[in-house]
């Protein structure tokens, strides 16, 4: 069970020892190039948080349709089978599994740039753009890498300090760019969130996140893409992807 304190003093520890110079299938959040999620946070970021929690894997292509499939690593080793060249630079040299972070959070809308859907509302943002509303309200699984220099990690430790919690207040992620390009923007925005009663209900039964995290990523033998739309990219494809 892990907190932002906790999960903040490891990468510090780590960066300390570091030289220079060297759920089942559905519950995530999927966007592109433009997209935008509006959340609340069901983990709070305190210690002991069991709604949130950082973790490495191992990802790779398999199959006739070059599918993406992540394993965990637990102790420094993967939980199951990982090609040779998924773990291992052609000079011989171990590569590293992608540090990540999960934290269940409960999605309001999602603001497509592109309208891939018929049923998503066309509406204009401020600045005169059309964008396309999702309508969600449910609980996701949000996953992103720390992202290059902890980019990505460091804005929720930045929400995290000015509210004194991570679910204090909404939360917007905007994706931008894609492979090596993409960044993201994570902010606490004005207004609340108040979960629906039947939601707040169902908050007690929401699988901690390290054993949802163990169900999703513990065998190769379902691909990470099972059960994704064709033309939805995970969030957590960002500029420090191995491949």
């Amino acid at each position: 069970m892990s907190g932002i304190s906790m999960i903040q003093n490891t990468i510090q520890n780590k960066e300390s020892r570091t030289p220079n110079g060297s759920e089942s299938s559905g519950k995530e959040v999927w966007l592109k190039d433009g997209d935008q999620v509006f959340m609340k946070s069901i983990a709070t970021g305190e210690e002991g948080d069991i709604h949130l929690d950082d973790f490495h894997v191992y990802e790779f292509q398999q199959g006739m349709d070059k599918s993406w499939t992540s394993v965990l690593v637990v102790d420094g080793e993967p939980v199951a089978s990982v090609p040779s060249e998924a773990m291992v630079y052609e000079d011989g040299r171990r590569r590293q599994p992608r540090h990540k972070f999960a934290l269940w959070v409960y999605v309001t809308e999602i603001m497509h740039a592109e309208q891939r859907v018929d049923s998503w509302e066309e509406v204009t943002s401020p600045s005169g753009s059309k964008l396309f509303k999702e309508t969600v309200n449910d609980f996701k699984v949000l996953t992103l890498s720390f992202g290059a220099q902890n980019s990505n990690w460091n804005q929720f430790v930045d929400i995290f300090e000015d509210n004194g919690s991570l679910s204090k207040s909404v939360i917007r992620v905007k994706r931008r760019g894609s492979a090596l390009d993409t960044t993201y923007t994570i902010t606490s925005t004005s207004g609340s969130i108040e979960l629906p009663d039947d939601k707040q209900a169902e908050v007690q039964n929401l699988t901690p996140i390290k054993e949802y995290l163990g169900q999703r990523y513990g065998t190769s033998d379902v691909p990470s893409s099972d059960n994704v739309p064709s033309d939805a990219v995970s969030v957590d494809d960002d500029d420090d992807s191995l491949f």
